[in-house]
């Protein structure tokens, strides 16, 4: 198999991360806790973009993932292709958008605290430190995930909960967190 056959094959998997990241802001109400790192506050705005084959549902608007339509687009099988993100850590808060195909981040806003007129390497070293805080937490994110969606815990518990979001059905959040642990519960105590 050719490496662009690979690439190619694997693309699902960006846009699976948008969707379980989008399942996991909803039902824990924004609040993730993602393995290794400091809590953070999470979920999707402005802008969301999902895709089935040529078929695209671009929704935008202040909460676009919580419409209805959002909903209607997963059950036809569409999924993100595309999403802007809103992160809080602290009191740093982050904003960006998405690519789900490539995990690429563009329109990326960083919380500066510094000021032009400051020294430049200072201005520097301050983004060199904010662009590593949100990608120490963005790997953390997809960690866990690709951990819980090579489980089997995927399949038997997750995926159906999933389905029942997508249908506007209420998800148990202790359930789905009790699942959660299950794959990640040994890791997230070795890293504290």
């Amino acid at each position: 198999m050719e490496l662009l056959d690979l690439i190619e094959g694997r693309r699902f998997l960006g846009r699976e991360f948008v969707v379980w990241l989008w399942f996991e802001s909803e039902l824990s109400e924004t609040n993730l806790e993602p393995s290794g790192v400091d809590p953070v506050s999470m979920w999707l705005e402005a802008q969301i973009t999902l895709v089935l084959e040529k078929e695209e549902s671009r929704l935008k608007g202040a909460i676009p993932a919580s419409r209805p339509e959002a909903k209607e687009a997963l059950r036809q099988g569409k999924l993100p292709k595309e999403a802007k993100m809103r992160l809080v850590r602290g009191d740093r808060e982050y904003v960006w958008t998405l690519k789900a195909d490539s995990l690429a981040l563009s329109g990326l806003k960083l919380p500066t605290q510094l000021k032009k007129n400051d020294e430049k390497h200072e201005v520097f070293y301050e983004r060199m430190m904010l662009l590593e805080d949100l990608e120490t937490t963005l790997e953390a994110l997809f960690a866990d995930f690709v951990r819980v969606r090579l489980s089997d815990v995927w399949d038997d518990e997750v995926l159906p909960m999933m389905k029942s979001w997508a249908h506007g059905e209420k998800v148990e959040a202790e359930a789905y967190l009790a699942a959660k642990r299950v794959v990640l519960g040994d890791r997230r105590k070795r890293r504290r």
